[in-house]
């Protein structure tokens, strides 16, 4: 009997899922042990770690309601401390409108530059290298833009369109830019400066509260071997094989295609699409003062291009007297790092930082790993990406979320386009 089928029991997944329950026959698939995909949680000795900061940016109705209805009592609601660290100074997030605690001759260089460019703008941003210039002038750029982006996605800025931007990177005007250098603090600028998070649990309680509402329906430990549109038929690793009247896809595209029977042309833009991989240290130790939420570290000295402080988003994320933290280091596709040597570096980066004394003050240390972690936006992506969707739009699959849209977005989102999927399955309604 075909039924629909949904991969990937992860946020999108789930959210799909939930919104299908009691209205039609499917099932979801995941290769993991449990649901919850990247949104999930590992307890380690005490400790809560998640695979980095999954935090929750709600701004759309239904799927605020949805969120809050979901966590209920359990749940924060925090105003964002982030920061830049540079040369031995923190700088307030977003750098670019909060150069006020720079030295006098890096703030100059920042607002001079950021005038010209503003003042005698140039129409020329083909990739996101030039758009930084023409947005913001070279100082910040060279400050932080550039040496914090190429850390983050591992991949040379003037391959990358800007089309990933969307409200990631806020554009400030001339009088913003100018008050956060020279008054003080430019507040609640930028897509997160506001959000929630679960007051105990992780984010893994909001993943394993929504599986628990659909537990039936979800098939754990079993990875897809391949996928027959032409059939309409999923086959596992364990041989089995699923029959399908529809199909709904949240794991990684690239992936996804390539085990398919789809034409080799479309094989080939799946080839192209790129993505960098995030290896995350998670780290418990004895109580600290640093009360930021995270840190970016544009410099080449640093490892890590972020650190965040789990316990500073809840405080039952640790026992009594401790605090953790996660460093997140980006390469390229799925290249490895060497992790006793990066676990090191890391540590004595912490060290100098004072965030620890020493290795006494480290209870506790967790590797996890995001192989698919951020999307990149280059020249080849959206070419591909018509390929790919226009084939799956003519064979009825959705490829939705995250990585099955092959982009970057945020949690609420991901929940969002589950939403729609599930109403577009049961022809535009979510039914009665």
């Amino acid at each position: 009997m075909r039924k629909t089928v949904i991969i990937g029991a992860g946020l999108t997944g789930l959210s799909c899922g939930y919104k299908l329950k009691n209205k039609i026959d499917y099932v979801l698939i995941e290769k993991e042990k449990k649901a919850g995909g990247l949104c999930s949680s590992v307890f380690k000795n005490g400790f809560v770690f998640d695979y980095s900061g999954h935090l929750l940016h709600l701004r759309w109705e239904e799927t605020k309601n949805f969120v809050l209805g979901l966590l209920k009592d359990n749940r924060v609601k925090i105003k964002r401390n982030a920061q830049i660290y540079l040369k031995g100074y923190y700088v307030d997030y977003p750098f670019q409108i909060n150069l006020y605690n720079l030295p006098p001759e890096i703030k100059s260089k920042c607002v001079s530059d950021f005038l010209k460019a503003n003042l005698y703008p140039k129409k020329d941003t083909r990739n996101f290298k030039q758009w930084a210039i023409r947005t913001f002038g070279k100082s910040i750029c060279e400050y932080f833009m550039f040496p914090y982006n190429e850390k983050l996605f591992s991949y040379p800025l003037e391959k990358l369109t800007t089309l990933w931007l969307g409200n990631f990177v806020p554009r400030p005007d001339i009088k913003t830019v100018l008050e956060g250098a020279y008054i003080g603090k430019v507040k609640n600028l930028g897509y997160n400066y506001e959000f929630y998070y679960p007051k105990r649990g992780g984010i893994n309680y909001i993943t394993q509260k929504l599986a628990n509402k659909i537990k039936e329906k979800i098939m754990t430990d079993l990875e897809v071997k391949s996928v027959s549109f032409k059939n309409k038929e999923i086959v596992l690793k364990n041989g089995e094989k699923i029959k399908y009247s529809k199909l709904i896809n949240t794991t990684p595209l690239k992936d996804f295609i390539l085990i398919s029977d789809a034409p080799q042309k479309v094989k080939e833009a799946a080839k192209k699409l790129k993505h960098n991989t995030v290896y995350i240290l998670n780290v418990g130790i004895k109580k600290t003062n640093f009360k930021q939420h995270w840190v970016y570290f544009p410099q080449k000295t640093f490892p890590f291009y972020r650190l965040g402080f789990y316990t500073n988003f809840s405080r039952y994320l640790a026992p009594e007297n401790s605090d953790s933290l996660y460093a997140e280091v980006s390469v390229y596709e799925n290249e490895f790092i060497d992790i006793e040597k990066t676990q090191e570096l890391i540590i004595n980066q912490i060290k100098k930082l004072k965030i620890i004394k020493d290795y006494a003050d480290i209870k506790t240390l967790l590797w996890t790993k995001a192989e698919c972690g951020y999307v990149i936006y280059d020249f080849e992506r959206e070419k591909a990406l018509k390929i790919i969707f226009d084939y799956l739009k003519r064979v009825g699959v959705i490829s939705i979320g995250r990585y099955g849209g092959w982009k970057y977005s945020f949690m609420e989102e991901n929940i969002k386009e589950g939403f729609e999927a599930a109403k577009e399955i049961m022809g535009g309604s979510y039914g009665v």
